[in-house]
């Protein structure tokens, strides 16, 4: 019995082992290094392409500053984004080209869980890093060798404050060959699971280990010792434990059935190597299993490190490209639906204004009549007790005043402008609460981007616009006073300078009284009908002036907006199918290294091509009556920790994206606009697993899904 971290086994066996993983690393150095040269002559080629639609955009005539900064934003961010991207690709690349000669492994699990235990009882180590009480401990990644192996311990995930140690852990995972993922055996926790599936969607292999954590004391006896750690080791119990942590991957539309679990109880394993009694040593390291693991671990670097090597190396290049390509299209997807909904809202906008533009004129004709009418019905009795007044036009003025005509249109005009602001509101309010609905289903990617639009940008644009009254009561009191001061002053003095000089005519003083009335009277009529004609004439064009200001501007701007979005939506989805044929390479080559290490070369050649989500499902295009053998996608599946589907290869893009997604969808009503790059596609029951089929089907046709 060996107690100090070594194995019963063939050394040599393994160093051969160890050997031939360092040959398919330089494998997959060399396919990574291959296709990453390629990604950053693309990457390279958007960037240009991006600061060119900035340029373009900024010096159109269309250009509007609050829309063209966030353009001007969201465009530089995918820009920088890129850049990141190419950087990230050679210093990982490069990190893992240091460690080529090295099979590494990562141990995960939260803060407490045991990890510091294992990597104590795997290094021999004197305890000092095994964490008292409920800190984390293990704040740095330290590196330890075991077997030829490199073994990395990470942060704890899932501690409180623990951002920064998780981003740390999962770095560390991305250079990883094989994760070994650390539980205990009481109830399995949300977060765990959230990192679980976090590591899976890296497509690494893992080995779930649940510590047993039942108490021993070191004076305690042997024989109680073995009877209380045995009642933990209760396979039902630990079985059902693992089934429980196994239907988390519903939730996140994978499947771990695949993923193998080793039961431990590392605190007896730890204290075989640190007592002196021998008898103790044997029983506690044969308690805890912990042989069992090293020999688990031992296994998979044996059967499927060689195939691990080459994975690393290809899905540090290909899970950063398929974040992307997958973030763009999300953003593209959700800058073309916000660009609809205001589209949609500046239809709506249109049609209110044609109503209410013709609306607004009938209740200023209704108000004009009205006012002339009464207005007209004053003149008789007014010319009787003025025809011979030298003040008439004041008296005029007086009477106009006390009817509160400019109070009357002025009140009008308010209430329009009121219901002008009100209705904008109205449509602020909508863009505002679609535009957050829209807007759920954006996922968290590497290309994370600020949206062009949002509510409340729009709301300020109102805002703005709504400012400010149509200061219009001066000029209505302009033509009032200028109406009142000019015929009806001069008809005024002419009835005066008739009472003065009559005699001269020979008429008599009622003929004249009553010359003078009629005169008045229609010399008012006149100027009423002139004065309610510019009444009218004002109104209207402050009525103009209020739809030109208020709702044509605004139509304006919403239409530079839907404009930007849908550029924007187009960039990103050339970008996104630009980095697309450099995924689906990465995604063949992988395919063809698996049929080679399961013995089964030759069958690559079958492959049309290959759709991938790294650690759930790799998706393979036949050419119709094509089959693979039962036995090697059984191997295949083992091998790639993937489930493995088929496709059957067509022309017709309808046919393609409903035998991808499946029989749950209608492929008579789904509809391609070619010219944009989108298919509508009808999903009811949208479940996780639709989601990844979704996800392929982008990957095959090139074009943007979107939900009917």
């Amino acid at each position: 019995m060996c107690f100090n971290g070594g194995l019963v086994m063939d050394e040599n066996e393994l160093e051969k082992a160890l050997n031939e993983c360092k040959k398919t690393a330089k494998v997959g150095y060399k396919i990574a290094t291959a296709q990453e040269k390629n990604l950053n002559r693309t990457l390279r080629s958007a960037q240009k392409e991006v600061q060119s639609t900035i340029n373009d955009f900024n010096s159109s005539p269309c250009y509007a500053p609050e829309t063209s900064e966030l353009l001007d934003r969201q465009l530089r961010d995918i820009k920088d984004s890129l850049s990141n991207l190419s950087f990230v690709f050679r210093e990982d690349l490069q990190n893992l080209h240091d460690n080529l000669s090295k099979f590494s492994i990562t141990l995960f699990g939260r803060t407490m869980a045991g990890k510091s235990t294992l990597m104590e009882i795997l290094t021999e180590g004197d305890g000092t890093s095994i964490g008292k009480g409920a800190q984390r401990t293990t704040r740095d990644v330290r590196k330890y060798n075991w077997n030829g192996m490199e073994i990395t311990d990470v942060p704890g995930i899932g501690a409180f404050e623990g951002e920064e140690d998780e981003n740390i852990a999962f770095e560390a995972a991305k250079m990883a060959d094989l994760i070994l993922f650390l539980i205990t055996d009481d109830a399995p926790q949300i977060a765990e699971a959230e990192c679980f599936s976090k590591i899976v969607n890296l497509g690494k292999p893992i080995i779930c280990i649940i510590n047993v954590k039942a108490a021993i004391a070191e004076n305690k006896s042997i024989k109680l010792a073995i009877r209380d750690i045995n009642k933990r080791f209760d396979m039902e119990r630990l079985n059902k434990i693992r089934n429980q942590f196994l239907l988390f991957a519903d939730q996140f539309g994978q499947t771990w059935s695949h993923v193998p679990f080793v039961y431990v109880h590392l605190k007896s394993a730890y204290l075989a190597q640190c007592t002196e009694d021998q008898e103790r040593k044997i029983a506690y390291y044969e308690i805890s299993k912990i042989e069992y693991l090293k020999r688990k671990i031992v296994e998979q670097v044996r059967m499927r490190g060689e195939f691990y090597r080459i994975k690393t190396f290809i899905d540090v290049i290909s899970n950063p490209t398929l974040e992307s390509i997958e973030s763009l299209l999300e953003q593209s997807q959700l800058n073309i639906i916000q660009g609809r909904t205001v589209l949609e809202k500046k239809r709506q906008l249109e049609n209110w204004m044609i109503s209410f533009e013709s609306d607004g004129k009938s209740q200023i004709r209704s108000l004009i009549t009205k006012i002339k009418s009464e207005l007209n019905g004053e003149i008789a009795s007014f010319a009787e007790d003025h025809f011979d007044d030298k003040n008439a036009d004041k008296a005029w003025n007086a009477l106009l005043k006390s009817r509160r005509i400019e109070v009357r249109c002025q009140e009008l005009l308010n209430s329009l402008e009121e219901k002008c602001n009100n209705k904008i509101k109205e449509i602020s309010r909508e863009i505002t609460r679609e535009l957050k609905f829209s807007a759920t289903f954006s996922g968290d990617k590497s290309l994370k981007m600020d949206k062009i639009l949002d509510g409340k940008k729009i709301w300020n644009w109102s805002t703005l616009t709504i400012g400010g009254g149509l200061s219009i009561a001066a000029g209505i009191a302009y033509f009032v006073g200028a109406a009142s001061a000019g015929p009806i002053g001069w008809a005024a003095l002419i009835v005066s300078a008739i009472g003065i000089v009559g005699s001269v005519f020979f008429k008599s003083r009622d003929e004249k009284e009553r010359e003078a009335r009629i005169k008045l009277e229609n010399n008012l009529k006149t100027n009423v009908s002139k004065m309610c004609k510019t009444l009218k004439s004002k109104m209207e064009e402050n009525l103009e002036l209020l739809v030109n200001i208020k709702i044509k501007d605004l139509l304006k701007a919403m239409d530079k907006i839907n404009s930007v979005v849908v550029q924007l939506a187009d960039t990103q989805k050339k970008l996104a199918w630009e980095l697309n044929p450099h995924l689906m390479e990465l995604n063949s080559r992988i395919l063809e290294e698996a049929i080679k290490l399961i013995g089964a070369d030759g069958l690559q050649y079958h492959i049309l091509s290959v759709a991938r989500i790294p650690g759930n499902v790799s998706m393979i295009k036949l050419n119709d009556g094509t089959v693979f053998p039962k036995e090697q996608i059984e191997e295949l599946h083992k091998l790639m920790s993937e489930r493995i589907y088929f496709v059957y290869n067509t022309d017709n893009k309808k046919i393609l994206i409903s035998r991808v997604i499946g029989k749950e969808i209608d492929r008579n009503l789904i509809r391609i606009e070619e010219k944009i790059g989108v298919a509508y596609v009808p999903l009811k029951n949208i479940t996780q697993n639709t989601k990844i089929r979704v996800r392929l089907a982008q990957q095959f046709s090139e074009l943007l899904i979107m939900n009917r």
